[in-house]
């Protein structure tokens, strides 16, 4: 071990004299993901600046939004996952008649969705990679 530690320090005082910089690689790495990852909020807002139609609500979303004032009364709570917890259990217990009006609103709004969006790319919006990323996407909801 002592003789690993010697070496290594030796080889980097090497390094250094030759005009090698310590963590230089480290650095970069770091500042590239930097550069690449970006804020939440600022992917954000270029999307919306864009002006990329939003996704559309699942049936299950137009579910809790309509109900979450009762979801929150019997929870006790307004934190989002007691409440959506709540939720998905009523809405796995509920029979295809109850949840059919929810699914029938989220495919009209999907069906909106997908001509808005048809009509976005058409008029030159979006790179490649959001065209995969959504087609993607679409293909997880219907499975």
């Amino acid at each position: 071990g002592k003789d690993l530690s010697k070496l290594y320090a030796q080889k980097m005082a090497d390094f250094v004299a030759a005009g090698g910089v310590t963590g230089k690689r480290h650095a970069e790495k770091a500042e590239a993901k930097q550069a690449n990852s970006g804020s939440k909020k600022a992917k954000k807002e270029a999307r919306a600046a864009s002006g990329q139609p939003k996704k559309p609500p699942t049936g299950f979303w137009l579910y809790l939004c309509e109900n979450r004032e009762a979801f929150e009364k019997e929870a006790g709570s307004k934190k989002p996952p007691v409440i959506s917890g709540i939720a998905g259990k009523k809405w796995k217990s509920m029979s295809d008649a109850h949840k059919k009006p929810f699914e029938d609103q989220a495919a009209k709004a999907k069906a909106e969705y997908q001509t808005a969006m048809e009509e976005w790319k058409n008029n030159g919006g979006g790179g490649g990679d959001d065209k995969d990323e959504d087609e993607e996407e679409d293909g997880d909801e219907e499975q």
